[in-house]
């Protein structure tokens, strides 16, 4: 028998094989080739906003074998990893994972802030310079301008002399341009009005042909003719507060499962607010359903140069708004997601072959626990109400200073004065911001107040000065910084915020997979601005030009040095 020819039983077998199932071949874009390439071809960024770890940690045995848990079993999970400022926002989170650095370095302190130079309100990626690309004329004005570095997906493009390509994707376009960076060939994000996936034209001049072709399918119609009721049976929801509990104002006033969603999102018989499938776990599989065309219609991983995705899971934002954090409605958004997480990860894996695929899932920011949950079990705990706090001020500020509009704002914990009125009236800014802490600081939950001109001084080793001069930047920060005790809360009606700065707002899951990652649990405390260096460090690029090159000593395994 010639080399290479098979006999008559091997081919008995063979054939046997094949039709029990126990041979196949590859599909579309999985590489026969299952040793692992020398860089990712791939690197796919998932982010959702919010999430905590201790939510990951109570409803992950009520998870499918697909999604987070596999991510668990099979990837490198460090379970200490945390923000290293205050005041967390999603904006501010997105650009220091993808940016390598804290606010101090990449400038976006929060989703939006005054600018004491120019004495006016910005917010983080609205610029008026641009136009929309489809979609409504006022939310394509968008694009990454006042991040003052580059990012991961910029590196990528870079380091591969622009053959790369790099995406972003999410329904809001903040945290969707921020993840996407400055040099992305196109930054998706979901429209209210026309409820169509759109862009600027900071990116691109028109929607691609598959993109209209997506949109023209009219998804969030469909989805929202759906009834919304628990995943799983009501009495699997232990880990969650009784609906007795539930103190939100709910969706269009309803706080009991199930929800009509035709019924909710219709106003009469010719409109309809598209804007509820962000409140829904709806608004997650609709992103998932897009970035999966993406992926197709852009061949992203099918040759030998690496392309970046970034995904922003964000509709348990609005779900945290609407419900609250320890609502069941929040646990059947997260058990839903781990749904389409493992739809995701199914998807990547056969077009991309595992081995070629590096996946990094994590969180924007942590979730403060329900001050007034807290206060009924007698715990520390409380809310801060800023408004009536600067009516206060304003008025203590008249009487020391005179009739006028001293305070320009309050936004992200922070205070905002009026410069310019300060010079014209020859009053000394450091000392009114002085005074403005000493006056904050009598009130009930307030545990810190701290003023611009001492962030910008050294040698202050206090823990909370440090994080918050980690999200300090000069031209764009207050002028007086309101730390609250720990467990407390900001109120605005039936607003709460979040971005305290303790663990439970800086404590977000990181996971690793695919590619060369090794199956571990790295307890030690680790940065997220580590993520973006670790990354250009195994594509043998250049990290982004803010970071503060911090690598995760832990991924570093022999095969990747």
């Amino acid at each position: 028998m010639k080399r290479g020819s098979m006999k008559r039983k091997d081919l008995a077998i063979f054939f046997a094989l094949v039709t029990a199932g126990m041979l196949t071949f590859p599909a579309r874009g999985q590489f026969t080739r299952k040793i692992p390439s020398a860089h990712p071809r791939l690197v796919v960024m998932i982010l959702v906003d919010p999430l905590s770890l201790d939510q990951l940690n109570r409803f992950q045995e009520k998870m499918g074998k697909e999604g987070f848990r596999k991510l668990l079993s099979q990837g490198s999970y460090f379970n200490n990893a945390r923000y290293g400022y205050f005041f967390a926002e999603a904006e501010t989170g997105v650009a220091t994972v993808l940016s390598g650095s804290n606010p101090v370095v990449h400038g976006i302190v929060g989703s939006n802030w005054y600018e004491p130079l120019h004495n006016e309100r910005r917010f983080a990626t609205v610029d008026p310079s641009v136009k929309a690309v489809r979609g409504s004329y006022d939310n394509g004005q968008h694009s990454p301008r006042h991040l003052l570095t580059s990012t991961l997906g910029d590196a990528i493009r870079l380091g591969s002399r622009l053959r790369g390509r790099s995406f972003a994707v999410g329904l809001d376009a903040s945290t969707a341009v921020l993840a996407g960076g400055h040099l992305a060939n196109a930054v998706y994000w979901y429209d209210d009005r026309s409820g169509t996936w759109m862009s600027s034209n900071y990116y691109l001049d028109s929607l691609p042909q598959w993109v209209r072709d997506f949109n023209d399918k009219a998804l969030p119609r469909t989805y929202l003719t759906k009834v919304w009721d628990t995943w799983l049976p009501p009495t699997e929801y232990s880990a969650s507060l009784p609906d007795s509990a539930d103190k939100s104002e709910g969706l269009q006033g309803k706080t009991v499962f199930p929800y009509d969603l035709k019924k909710i999102s219709h106003l009469d018989r010719r409109h309809e607010n598209l804007a509820i499938l962000r409140q829904t776990p709806y608004g997650n599989t609709f992103t998932e359903d897009f970035v999966t065309n993406l992926v197709v219609h852009e061949e992203l991983g099918q040759d030998d140069t690496c392309d970046f995705l970034a995904v922003v899971f964000s509709a348990g934002k609005y779900v945290l708004q609407t419900f609250g954090r320890d609502s069941r409605e929040m646990e059947d958004l997260l058990l839903r997601l781990d749904h389409d997480v493992a739809h995701l990860l199914s998807f990547l894996e056969r077009e991309v072959g595992r081995e070629n695929l590096l996946v990094i899932l994590t969180a924007t920011r942590g979730v403060s626990p329900d001050a007034q949950y807290l206060e009924s079990l007698k715990m520390p705990a409380g809310y801060f109400n800023p408004n009536q706090a600067m009516s206060l001020l304003r008025s203590y500020l008249n009487v020391i200073y005179g009739e006028a509009l001293w305070v320009k704002g309050y936004h992200n914990h922070q205070i905002y004065l009026d410069h310019v009125l300060i010079e014209d009236a020859n009053i000394s800014l450091y000392s009114m911001q002085d005074r403005v802490a000493d006056f904050m600081l009598q009130f009930t939950g307030v545990s810190h107040v701290m003023t611009a001109h001492a962030l910008r001084e050294a040698g202050n080793s206090n823990p909370v000065f440090m994080k918050i001069q980690n999200g300090f930047y000069p031209k764009r920060s207050g002028d007086v910084f309101v730390v609250l005790d720990p467990g407390w809360q900001e109120k605005n009606g039936h607003q709460e915020t979040t971005g305290a700065g303790f663990w439970y707002d800086t404590h977000v899951p990181l996971i690793w997979y695919g590619w060369r990652i090794p199956r571990k649990t790295i307890p030690q405390a680790v940065p997220m601005t580590a993520v973006a260096p670790t990354v250009s460090y195994f594509l043998k690029i250049p990290a982004p030009n803010g970071s503060d090159g911090t690598l995760l000593e832990e991924l570093l395994e022999p095969q990747n040095k």
